[in-house]
């Protein structure tokens, strides 16, 4: 889960706290460091007014006495709620993204001690309107943090820019899109998945002269990086392996019918 500053609730809940593990006070650290008390506070809570060089003795003391802040307990010592977003695309009974909800969920319960709330808001899948109609509602709320399920790189990055603006963390759930600077990215390696899924095809077509790519595709172009990767990955593979099999394209438009689907397959 995500805090606010761009760090993780976890990372926020380590800063230096008074409530230390293995009973290390701070005047034991005081005393290591050869420095007052009160410096000590200070570096603890990151405040200000501490010389560059009181600084560096303290944070010297605290690696030499393998100093680890108890997450747990400066947690309840901010006693601050945290509310994170968790924007998807909107979908029908699919095993893959009820459990990315049942995570989510599963997260909020694990850490109810940390006043920590997650808030699903879905988008109609492939439509950078109701992207947007979503994302603008979720600023409005102005979040601690938001775990995103892109669309298209340009339009996320609208999102991401604003986040960035307001110093709101986010994480990239199934598309990574380096480019937008997440905090960190969650989802398969789609190299390896397009790499593998020719392996396994050619199991049992190896003695095929020709296969078929077909592509899910909105005005000629594919749907998102990572299905990109796939072929990429897909391709390496039938190169490496399988140089002569002939590869035919066929590209299914997102928004056709079922009817159109059969009369292009068909052709």
């Amino acid at each position: 889960m995500l805090s606010h500053n761009s760090t993780f609730i976890a990372t926020f809940a380590c800063k230096y706290t008074l409530i230390m593990n293995e009973k290390i006070r701070i005047k034991d650290i005081a005393e290591r460091a050869g420095v007052s008390v009160g410096t000590v506070d200070r570096v603890l809570h990151e405040r200000p007014n501490v010389s560059k060089p009181a600084r560096e003795k303290v944070e010297k003391a605290l690696r030499e006495m393998n100093y680890q802040p108890n997450m747990y307990a400066s947690a309840l010592a901010y006693n601050k709620s945290y509310t994170f977003y968790l924007l998807i695309p909107k979908h029908d009974s699919e095993a893959y993204w009820e459990e990315i909800e049942e995570g989510a969920r599963k997260a909020m319960e694990a850490r109810r001690d940390f006043h920590i709330n997650v808030k699903i808001i879905y988008y109609q899948r492939f439509d950078e309107d109701s992207f947007r109609e979503q994302y603008t509602s979720c600023l409005d709320s102005n979040p601690d943090g938001v775990v995103i399920v892109p669309v298209d790189l340009e339009t996320t990055r609208e999102f991401t820019s604003i986040l960035h603006e307001r110093s709101i963390p986010f994480i990239l759930l199934d598309s990574y899109m380096p480019d937008l600077r997440p905090l960190s990215f969650f989802g398969q390696d789609s190299f390896s998945s397009g790499y593998f899924a020719a392996k396994i095809l050619m199991l049992v077509a190896f003695n095929e002269k020709e296969i078929m790519l077909m592509k899910l595709t909105k005005n000629g172009k594919v749907l998102s990086k990572q299905q990109a990767n796939r072929e990429v990955g897909f391709r390496h593979y039938m190169l490496d392996h399988f140089p002569t099999i002939k590869i035919t394209e066929l590209d299914l438009p997102v928004d056709g019918t079922k009817k159109a689907f059969n009369l292009i397959l068909e052709e």
